[in-house]
């Protein structure tokens, strides 16, 4: 029925204890018990490869002592409760789907092209800087650019000169 920490059962293998792997390991699924987690270690690495039934790479998650990198054609991030979608990359697009976007570095965000949002605002009593050093600042929209500074100044400075043009009404 088995060896030392390796039962054979009715429902597939059951292996009890620590247990050393020198090969890969081909499984279809792999559970521990319900009160117990799994751990999978390893002195370099883990990497969990998937493959399609022709035996190619399709995916591959490995866990290193660096980083944890994941080489698939979607990557997703779900949350816990109601399996939401909080981040997802895939080659063409990156999608940030959680309610709010918050970058807390003290240089703020640095977006090397064209950013589209609907709404841009600092916290609750912080300053909101949009700011391009070494270049110009431009905000449009088809629709109009609305600023609104409901509870103090709204200032713009520049090194040189300061346009602001209508092309149909008034400034």
């Amino acid at each position: 029925d088995g060896m030392g920490n390796l039962r054979v059962t009715k429902k597939g293998i059951r292996l009890e204890g620590i247990s050393e792997f020198l090969l890969p390991l081909y499984v279809k699924e792999i559970h521990s018990r319900k009160d117990s987690p799994l751990v999978l270690q390893s002195d370099r690495n883990v990497t969990v490869n998937a493959r399609n039934h022709m035996g190619q790479l399709t995916g591959q998650l490995t866990v290193g002592a660096d980083a944890v990198e994941a080489q698939c054609k979607r990557f997703e991030v779900r949350a816990s409760e109601g399996g939401k979608v909080l981040f997802s990359a895939d080659e063409d697009e990156i999608v940030i789907g959680a309610d709010r976007l918050k970058v807390t570095g003290t240089e703020g965000a640095v977006f090397g092209h064209s950013v589209e949002t609907p709404h841009i605002r600092a916290e609750p009593s912080q300053d909101l800087k949009l700011e391009s050093p070494t270049r110009s600042l431009v905000m449009e929209a088809p629709r109009g650019v609305h600023v609104n500074a409901a509870a103090g100044d709204l200032k713009a400075t520049c090194r040189k000169e300061l346009h602001l043009q209508s092309t149909e009404g008034e400034v």
